[in-house]
């Protein structure tokens, strides 16, 4: 699934850093509280520049030694736990390494294992949804590795499709099995799944996508819209779009300062938080502006600019959002 990685999961986590995409996990139901700590899966992981992760390769478990002792700890006691059959101990030692990284996918997707070997179908959908939302996940060797034997994992495996018989209208339980099957690399199984889920779920954008990518010709039931910008008629100066532009969308708010070093300033409000982005910015003669925020990726923008108007298209963005129409400060 080269192409996915490449071009949706690097769109969904730029999108969702701008602020330029609405996020919506189909199978939260409520945050997770973890001693008074709340981590809330309906809203995307997005790290932040300073943040550290366990690995930067999901399939790279072993966490390098700038990560906080006291997370390793807890995660390597949540994998010997999970690999000796102790499930309730796994998911609390999982918890209490996520109050250190909240943000860290691959403690994410293992605790969403953890829910899977517990039957808790639910949890483990809404546990996955953001963390295939932003990457693929692992593959067959890393999740089975994490097992004593196959044997275990395939009782657990065939429980769920045990549940998913009696259960067909369960969105949740098909997409946990999509993604047992995506891993094990079991294609055309998986989107099967993916099918299925949709004709009970057609809001869920990412089962859709990853539905597109495993089977290009699959019919969607809810499609999203098309959004195609205009290109401009002459070529945009840099000198044009420098400076401090804003622009509403529903209840969010931007602001964009594109700077004359080459700099720029991204922030965006919606019900009252606020996120911020920052990086170098640069733009071509074709009116796509590049924003790169500090090695975390790229929003690339086609730009239709009218003297103090602009309209700004998110590149690559499949979900049909409609554009920023920014007015200039």
């Amino acid at each position: 699934m080269t192409a996915f990685g490449l071009t949706t999961w690097a769109v969904n986590r730029v999108g969702w850093a701008f602020g330029y995409n609405q996020y919506y996990n189909p199978y939260y139901t409520g945050s997770v509280v973890v001693d008074n700590s709340v981590y809330n899966y309906s809203q995307p992981i997005v790290m932040t520049p300073d943040e550290t992760t366990l690995a930067n390769d999901p399939n790279d478990l072993p966490p390098p030694s700038e990560a906080p002792d006291e997370s390793l700890s807890s995660f390597d006691q949540a994998r010997q736990q999970f690999y000796d059959g102790d499930y309730d101990a796994a998911l609390q030692s999982t918890d209490d390494a996520l109050k250190e990284l909240p943000n860290d996918t691959v403690i994410h997707e293992f605790r969403a294992l953890v829910l899977f070997a517990q039957g808790k179908y639910a949890d483990a959908a809404a546990t996955l949804y953001p963390v295939l939302s932003v990457g693929p996940g692992w593959d067959w060797t890393t999740l089975s590795g994490l097992y004593p034997s196959v044997d275990t994992y395939t009782q657990q495996l065939r429980a769920l499709e045990s549940y998913r018989d009696a259960h067909p209208d369960e969105a949740a339980a098909r997409f946990v099995l999509a993604y047992q099957y995506l891993t094990a690399g079991h294609d055309d199984a998986a989107a099967g799944q993916l099918k299925a889920l949709l004709k009970i779920q057609p809001d869920d954008q990412l089962a859709a996508q990853l539905l597109t990518e495993l089977d290009p010709e699959a019919e969607l039931p809810d499609p999203p819209k098309k959004v195609e910008p205009p290109k401009p008629s002459s070529p945009i100066t840099s000198d044009q779009i420098t400076g401090n532009w804003t622009a509403k969308r529903g209840d969010s708010s931007f602001e964009m300062d594109l700077d004359q070093d080459g700099t720029f300033a991204w922030s965006f409000t919606s019900g009252g938080d606020t996120q911020k982005v920052t990086g170098v910015w640069s733009i071509d003669d074709d009116g796509v502006l590049a924003m790169e925020m500090n090695d975390e990726g790229v929003m690339l923008a086609q730009l239709d600019l009218n003297g103090q108007t602009m309209d700004f298209y998110m590149l690559g963005d499949t979900s049909g959002s409609d554009p920023l129409q920014f007015s200039k400060q």
